[in-house]
Order: C-alpha cells, then structure tokens, then sequence
C-alpha cells in the first residue's frame, strides 16, 4: 500500500510540474501578436534540425538593455524643382555660413556641370569655395547620378536666402542643402524601431536652434521597401515636439523585403529641415498562447505557441535566480528553434544546473523571453518577464 501511494504522489508531482500556468501580466513595452498571418512557405531552402542549447552569465555583470531606438539628426533638406525654376534663381535660406548645395538631375532632365551653378544674392554673384563635379563626388563615395554638380559656400557667405540659378537647366531636379556648421538641427525617433504588421508606432519631431525647440511645422510620410507612401500627420505636442502615429498596414512585412522609412520634413517658416528613420516591419505568423510549464528536475520551461505559417521558429529568454541575499539576478540565457508546419506546438528553453553559480537557485524568473521566425527574419513576439516560480 505504501508503493502504491508513493507512485500515485509522485505522479501528482509530476503532473503538477507539467500543467501549464499563465504568464506574468504583460509590460506596456512588450510586443505581443493581437492577430495571425497565414503565408506560404518559404522558396528559399531553410534549415529544419531542431536545436536547443544555453550558456551561463555573470551574475554580477548584469545584463545591458535593450538600446533605446536611435535619434537622427539633420542638418540638411531637399527640394524637387524643375528647369523653369532653376533658370529664375531658385530660392534657399540658410542659416550658417559654408552650405553646401548639390543640384541631381532626375531622369532625363539635363545634365549639370560644376561651373554652371550659379550663386547669386540680390543679384550679386556669390563666390564658392569649392566647385564639384559628379566623377569626384562618386569618386568620394557618394551615390550620386551623372550630371550632379555641388558647390560650397565660403565661411565669409552670412545666413541669409541665396538664388541658386542654373541658365541651361531643363526637366526635373532635385536641390540638396546641407549646412555642416548650422546650430538648427532636426532631430526625429521613434517609440520603437519594430513592429508588428498592423501594428502602430509613433514618431517624435525637434527642431531645435542650439538646445532651444523651436515653433515649428512640417510632415511625414511613411515609406514601403516597394515604393509605396503614406502620408502622417504631424502635431504639436505640449512640450513643443512635433509628433504623428504611424500606422502600419495589415499587409506589411510581405514582399518585398526591406525596411519601412517614415521621413519627416520641418520647418519654422524660414530654415527646413529633413530626415528619415527606419521601422523593421514583421507579419505575426506565430505566438506563444500565453502559458507556460516549469519542470524543476529539468530547469526547463516548455512555451506553448501557435504557428499560422509554415516556418523555423526559435524562441530565447533568460533565467534569473536568486543569490543568498534573495535577489534575482540573471545566470543563463537558453535558445530553442524548430521547424513547424503550423498548428499547436510546444518549444522548451532547457537551462543546465551546472551553469547555476554557486549560491544560487530558486525562486526563479524567465524574462526577456523572445518568439522569431528565422525563415523570415522577422521578431515576433518579445515580452520583458514571462514566470516566476519558487522551486
């Protein structure tokens, strides 16, 4: 009778140890699939080994977070303009001596020589510093079409509005300004430089004269990788930044490949701005479902998920235990990838106890817990804490 409920214990241990439990309540910042996509698989040969491994961490070197998304700065503008202009004086403000001006021809528009740009300021002709051709800005790395001319201003021309006048000019042009010395400057980021397809992000507009916002008004598009633009709609915020949502099309992420742009222009009446910045756009084609199982003998956690998609999916996190003083602190990261056809299936993170510094053990937590579609290239799913358990 003893054996017999020895067995029927271990059994209920057992069984305890492998029923799933909820996740820990999702953070603000996470990124969690409201939706699935359904796509057909991959053309290109991909890998379907499964594989599983782990490496153990310093405890006491703590991890570095996620970097912040990256702030571009402008000191630069462009403007399209045509022949017609070109040849009257096309007008620029600037507001710091030494600009630099390059006129590009598009497609079919006359070709422009270095001599023939023409600086003029009420009617007086402005010397340059340097004059360039399109083989010595190619030749400087600079990816340029033939018949693209630059000419730099002297440190002796002040702010001020130039004529920019080309007498043979003909077709379609695009006017490049940049001012490597101006104190105005653009800067523009956004809330997250990933996304989901169908998901939202915002982007965040200064205009800035030295550490001073300036009042300023401007636009945005958002740019597909095929060419295709959507217009965003810039308002002011209370502490002066220019701000617009940028949504992102349920079928974004699908071909072709590539990174979407949200470019953004401003200006406060008298010197323009541009930049552009770059979103990472993925379709959800899986999810974790939300639960998890912890085997203690094991120190794994099995993730249940559901593939929409035929791909590879590998799901990473790292465990945090805790030291004598009861802090958690990070000891190991695990990774785990498999092929799925779709369909319900489970991925385990599996940590090796060898790894445990000494010291070291429950309560445990799994954090940092990411989904990826490796045939795709795509993050899926990134949430900071996922368990918490105390054996």
């Amino acid at each position: 009778m003893r054996t017999i409920l020895t067995l029927a214990l271990l059994a209920a241990l057992s069984d305890a140890a492998a029923a799933d439990a909820p996740m820990l309540p999702a953070a603000k910042s996470d990124q969690i699939p409201q939706r699935l996509a359904v796509l057909a698989a991959p053309k290109a040969a991909s890998e379907r080994a499964p594989m599983q491994f782990s490496w153990a961490l310093n405890p006491d070197a703590g991890l570095v977070a996620d970097a912040a998304p990256a702030v571009v700065e402008s000191r630069e503008y462009w403007q399209e303009t045509d022949g017609a202009a070109l040849q009257r004086g096309l007008d620029i403000a600037t507001s710091a001596p030494g600009a630099l001006i390059r006129v590009s021809p598009v497609a079919g528009a006359t070709k422009v020589a270095a001599d023939a740009v023409r600086i003029t300021q009420g009617g007086r002709n402005i010397g340059a510093a340097k004059r360039t051709g399109a083989e010595q800005l190619q030749a400087a790395g600079l990816a340029v079409g033939a018949g693209t001319a630059a000419v730099q201003l002297g440190a002796d021309a002040a702010p001020g509005h130039y004529a920019v006048q080309v007498a043979q000019a003909s077709g379609r042009y695009v006017v490049h300004v940049f001012e490597p010395r101006s104190d105005v400057r653009l800067l523009a980021h956004l809330s997250r430089d990933h996304a989901l397809a169908g998901g939202t992000r915002e982007v965040v507009v200064d205009l800035k004269r030295g550490d001073a916002t300036l009042k300023a008004e401007g636009g945005a598009l958002l740019v597909a990788p095929s060419g295709r633009s959507w217009p965003l709609a810039l308002k002011r915020a209370g502490d002066g930044t220019l701000r617009a949502s940028v949504p992102l099309p349920s079928d974004a992420g699908e071909q072709p490949p590539g990174l979407w742009e949200v470019q953004v222009f401003a200006g406060d009446g008298e010197i323009q701005r541009d930049a552009r910045t770059a979103i990472a756009v993925a379709q959800p084609t899986a999810k974790l479902d939300g639960a998890y199982a912890f085997d203690a003998g094991k120190l794994s956690f099995g993730l249940p998920l559901r593939a929409a998609s035929p791909g590879r999916f590998e799901v990473r996190g790292t465990l945090y235990a805790s030291n004598a003083r009861r802090e958690l602190r990070p000891v190991a990261i695990a990774h785990s990838a498999q092929w799925l056809d779709g369909g319900a299936a489970r991925i385990e993170l599996a940590f090796d106890r060898t790894q445990l510094p000494k010291g070291y053990g429950a309560p445990y937590e799994l954090r940092d817990v990411e989904l990826n579609d490796q045939t795709r290239l795509a993050p899926i799913e990134r949430r900071q804490r996922v368990a918490r358990v105390g054996r």
